[in-house]
């Protein structure tokens, strides 16, 4: 009797899987752009991997197996019409690119943490929050809706926008930069620096993107140019 598979399991394709070690070991840029262009390249790496992965859950789908299936009969024999050695080799690489894959994903989620919020903005002296102060809004917060994001964070209508994340006024598209790929990511938190009625020192505010928390957008903000 034989058994009628979709792909012939004694002769899959051996094509080698993503090794994201290399990437994996660099330091961390230093700047939010070099940042931005390393976590664009991962996340191509990520999709790349994610078909490496792909390729061995159809070595268990033709065996008609899953990670989780047992080997052995009921009476403890190997199972009949199975290529047991493919099926261990696919769920041991599975195994090693879900590790492969998490890594990658932390690693993204730093580098985007670095390109939207930049260096660490200084709190600690009179002189680095005088050079705040110094600085120019470039945006304005028209409204903030109610139960959202920014309005958890603590933003005001009126606020006048110093810095988000690494975009200030002199970013050459101004506002316009908020549009851009990988500065606003749901759930990557972001450092603000606004200028708020007539105080003199600056409110440093940090705002989590939120999908699904009932209004549009992620912000839940509206900011126009000045």
């Amino acid at each position: 009797m034989s058994t009628d598979l979709n792909v012939d399991i004694h002769n899959v394709p051996s094509e080698a899987d993503v090794d994201v070690s290399s990437a994996l070991s660099q330091p961390l840029p230093t700047t939010p752009a070099v940042a931005r262009t390393e976590a664009m390249s991962l996340l191509a790496l990520q999709k790349q991997l994610d078909g490496s992965m792909q390729r061995h859950l159809d070595v268990l789908a033709a065996n008609g197996v899953t990670m989780q299936t047992p080997l052995i009969d009921a009476q403890g024999f190997p199972l009949a019409n199975k290529d047991l050695m493919a099926i261990r080799t696919a769920r041991q690489r599975i195994n090693v690119l879900r590790n492969d894959s998490h890594a990658l994903r932390d690693r993204v989620a730093k580098l985007l943490g670095l390109a939207i919020n930049g260096d660490t903005l200084e709190s600690s002296s009179t002189s680095s929050a005088q050079k705040k102060v110094d600085l120019d809004a470039f945006a304005r917060v028209n409204s903030v809706a109610d139960s959202s994001p920014a309005q958890a964070a603590g933003l005001r209508e009126g606020d006048r926008v110093v810095k988000f994340g690494s975009v200030t006024a002199q970013h050459p598209q101004g506002l316009a930069a908020l549009a851009a790929q990988g500065v606003v990511v749901d759930g990557t938190p972001i450092q603000l620096l606004v200028s708020r009625g007539g105080s003199s020192a600056p409110v440093e505010i940090t705002l989590v993107p939120r999908a699904g928390w009932g209004g549009r957008g992620l912000l839940g903000c509206h900011l126009v140019p000045i």
